[in-house]
């Protein structure tokens, strides 16, 4: 299946120009990937809102949390991965892994990734760093434990930096814009798609923690994202494309 689905990212890349040697710098097109952390139990609402759209997203759970109060059950991650989304990595219990030591930073990362592996058909390849935290031995342990990508949640400025390179600048410290929270605007997210698109183009991340009605400082409402998935998903036809994290990194 993995190879099958590499393929075919592949030659939607080829179409679009995007395949050769990796590059230093951005290369259009706009690649953006949807994202939610954490594993709550309202970001399930997000396979069909995506999913209406013809759109797919990465969610980084903590295994640790799965079938418990306000978190997916392994039934639900279950079936955001038979619906196409990719299931990800974020640690057993959401720990801050730059605080660690290596042998405790070892079983937060690969015992979560051993513990998804064994209730999903593809092995997590993707990490996102609990609070986007990290350093040189929390980087070596993601890639030791047999991550491709380890994900931050800042580094994407809008003036210098329009966008994540494609390939990476680093795998194991790829960049994000702000994550969006209850105040921002549909049109903000919007902007740094935008930015990327008007800037040389790049990998535009986009982190999210709930789909809800103003239940957390970090949350979209059902209505915002199905907006944004509305306008995201024509834009492939201007070289835009929406895809996973793991899907963006077997490219390169």
């Amino acid at each position: 299946m993995k190879r099958m689905l590499t393929t075919a990212v592949a030659l939607t890349f080829l179409a679009l120009g995007l395949t050769g040697a990796p590059a230093a710098h951005a290369t259009s097109p706009t690649v953006v990937t949807i994202q939610f952390d954490d594993g709550y139990a309202d970001q399930y609402q997000a396979m069909a809102i995506l999913g209406g759209h013809g759109l797919h997203a990465t969610f980084y759970i903590n295994s640790g949390f799965i079938d418990t109060a306000d978190r997916l059950t392994w039934a639900e991650v279950s079936a955001l991965e038979a619906g196409g989304n990719e299931i990800a990595g974020h640690t057993v219990f959401h720990t801050n892994v730059k605080k660690l030591k290596l042998d405790p930073a070892t079983h937060a990362i690969c015992d979560d990734r051993a513990t998804i592996a064994a209730h999903v058909t593809n092995p997590p390849v993707s990490f996102a760093y609990p609070f986007g935290s990290f350093n040189a031995r929390a980087k070596g342990v993601v890639a030791s434990c047999g991550y491709t990508s380890g994900r931050g949640v800042s580094g994407v400025t809008d003036r210098k930096v329009f966008a994540e390179t494609i390939p990476p600048l680093d795998p194991y410290a790829t960049r994000t814009p702000p994550n969006p929270k209850q105040g921002t605007t549909v049109a903000t997210i919007e902007s740094y798609v935008t930015a990327a698109e008007d800037n040389g183009g790049g990998w535009v991340q986009l982190v999210f923690h709930h789909v809800c009605d103003q239940c957390d400082a970090y949350s979209i409402t059902p209505e915002n994202l199905e907006a944004l998935a509305a306008w995201l998903a024509p834009r492939s036809a201007n070289g835009t494309v929406v895809m996973t994290t793991a899907q963006v990194m077997a490219i390169t």
